[in-house]
């Protein structure tokens, strides 16, 4: 897998060669991960029903960090190279969802983890 790296705050940067970064092999299916975590239902244009809907079990004033879990493991099974999904821990703090996720993929396994 070969894709756009993305910094800290997801946005794409130019690499030490002057052209876009790019990211590959594991790295670059824990990223994909990463992004697939934070998709939300809706907002991609060409696959509408795709995503976790945010603003119905997340984002609400009290998550559902089940029904996350639950969300996220199908989002993240999406990802070509993704073979099973382990363990998932989320927390809600502060009012913010946080999450770790086990991947299982063709490289190995990978951790992921964000917030909302």
């Amino acid at each position: 897998m070969k894709t756009l790296a993305t910094n800290d705050l997801s946005d794409i940067f130019r690499g030490p060669d002057g052209n876009i970064a790019m990211v590959s092999g594991s790295a670059a299916l824990r990223q994909t991960c990463e992004h697939v975590s934070r998709t939300r239902l809706t907002e991609l244009p060409y696959a509408q029903s795709r995503g976790i809907p945010f603003f119905d079990i997340a984002l609400g004033m009290a998550p559902d960090a089940g029904l996350y879990d639950l969300y996220l493991r199908r989002a993240l099974l999406t990802v070509p190279g993704v073979t099973g999904v382990g363990a998932i821990n989320v927390s809600v703090e502060g009012g913010e969802l946080h999450y770790t996720a086990e991947i299982t993929t063709i490289y190995g396994t990978e951790n992921a983890s964000g917030n909302l």
